[in-house]
């Protein structure tokens, strides 16, 4: 997270958004955050599951404990396996893709809403939301740019911003597709004589 927050790079995402806002109509907010669910439930799986197995093999392996061992394994190894549980990449890989994916789209569309993305005059709103832990980007467009920008392109872009966590730096990967964001909405919703900036280029909303 600090790398995105970090205000050389800051300066950077700004300029590319200027640059987007400059040569079309669309109105673009970015919007990053550590994650789009907290996953609770997956330390507590993961301790649970470790608190069993280490009470299993105490009971049945053909070596005898000490009675206070067989009492505090169980907790130390519940404590151990949830406090792993905890860290982004174990919930990661231990939540089914389509259920992150799901909660992602969940929080984009409530920090568009909440975010009033969707009360700009022409419906020219674009919000692209990154999701650190899911390793995700969503992007969310109101009915003024889903209208003026081809679906085959919209599918493009939106493959340019599924690859961006697979790079090595995917915070410079980002701002290469909002450079081709920028290109496209310039060609098919180009800027306007009195355009004005009415929307914050990045939110901070509490949800």
């Amino acid at each position: 997270m600090k790398q995105y927050l970090a205000p050389a790079y800051q300066s950077r995402l700004w300029d590319a958004i200027q640059n987007l806002e400059n040569g079309s109509q669309a109105e673009a907010v970015v919007v990053f955050r550590a994650r789009s669910a907290d996953y609770n439930s997956v330390p507590l799986l993961w301790g649970l599951a470790a608190a069993w197995l280490s009470f299993t093999v105490m009971m049945y392996a053909p070596v005898y404990f000490e009675n206070w061992l067989i009492y505090y394994a169980p907790l130390l190894a519940f404590a151990a396996a949830a406090g792993c549980g905890s860290l982004p990449a174990a919930k990661r890989c231990s939540v089914r893709r389509p259920v992150r994916d799901k909660c992602v789209e969940i929080m984009a569309r409530a920090i568009f809403q909440k975010g009033g993305i969707q009360h700009t005059k022409d419906k020219t709103g674009f919000l692209v939301y990154c999701s650190l832990l899911e390793r995700r980007v969503f992007l969310l467009a109101d009915r003024g740019l889903q209208l003026a920008v081809p679906q085959e392109v919209w599918q493009e872009l939106q493959s340019e911003f599924d690859g961006i966590f697979g790079d090595s730096q995917p915070e410079q990967s980002l701002l290469r597709a909002l450079e081709k964001t920028a290109a496209a909405f310039a060609r098919y919703l180009p800027v306007q004589d009195g355009d004005i900036n009415e929307l914050p280029d990045r939110l901070d909303i509490d949800l």
